[in-house]
């Protein structure tokens, strides 16, 4: 969300569960009136928290919290962290307290798994364009991709399959986006033709038949299956626990960074 700071920097109210009795009873003290906006408090994507009042009408010693404070209050229960080698997956999992989810206590389970993001080289690899992509490649047909590895950022998580085929037993789907390399068949053998970089899509973790340390993959994380199973027994718990749970994966591209 995009915040105007107009008259100094402002407040931001964070939403839901959290109880404001102290807060109010702090600014009667110093003078300001309680808005009943704030029972009603709107969200703006995960980490919006509408502007209330001024930061200038707290008492020195009330803490505001930050905008990426009040987005980790809203879920984020199970936090997967993938290394930049892309070979160690760790999986906290937090307690459904507000104090756990913004990290003021320790996590109720932490595991690391065994990952890897080797790329099969290849230029005929499936595309799997986002909406834009395939709006942007629709007169084209007959389209492939050179893959690439799973793409940085923080991810939303957005279920967890039971699997039959070799990729199994489960198959563990994100919102990641990344880019890739696109390529049109030729007409001879083997002919392919570079038209451009594309948006895409399809990012999952998973397992494959082949033993861990030879397989490859178009872009997925591979784990071993019974880390795999591990994984998607946490997801399934969690779940269950709140099923508005937000579980999320955080692809790092510097590993001082948590």
């Amino acid at each position: 969300m995009h915040n105007q700071h107009q008259g100094g920097a402002r407040f931001r109210a964070c939403p839901t569960n959290i109880a404001f009795p102290l807060l109010g009873a702090l600014l009667l003290l110093a003078g300001v009136e309680t808005a009943s906006a704030m029972s009603v408090t709107e969200l703006s994507g995960a980490s919006g928290c509408r502007q209330l009042f001024p930061l200038s009408a707290l008492p020195s010693f009330a803490i505001p919290l930050g905008v990426e404070e009040c987005g980790r209050i809203r879920g984020g229960d199970v936090r997967m962290v993938l290394n930049t080698a892309r070979t160690r997956l760790r999986v906290n999992v937090i307690d459904n307290e507000y104090e756990a989810r913004l990290g003021r206590v320790p996590p109720k389970e932490v595991y690391e798994i065994d990952v890897h993001n080797r790329i099969v080289e290849t230029r005929n690899a499936p595309f799997m364009p986002t909406a834009e992509s395939r709006n942007q490649t629709r007169y084209i047909s007959d389209l492939t991709s050179r893959p690439a590895q799973f793409p940085p950022g923080n991810w939303l998580v957005t279920g967890a399959r039971v699997r039959t085929d070799k990729f199994g037993p489960y198959m563990i789907s994100t919102r990641a986006v990344g880019e890739v390399e696109v390529y049109v068949k030729g007409s001879g053998e083997g002919d392919s033709f570079y038209i451009g970089n594309y948006k895409d899509t399809g990012y999952a973790i998973h397992s494959n038949t082949v033993p861990f340390e030879y397989s490859k993959t178009y872009g997925c994380l591979v784990a071993r299956q019974e880390d795999l199973a591990r994984l998607a027994a946490t997801l399934a718990r969690d779940r269950q626990e709140d099923a508005k749970a937000v579980q999320t994966i955080m692809v790092r591209d510097r590993d001082d960074v948590d």
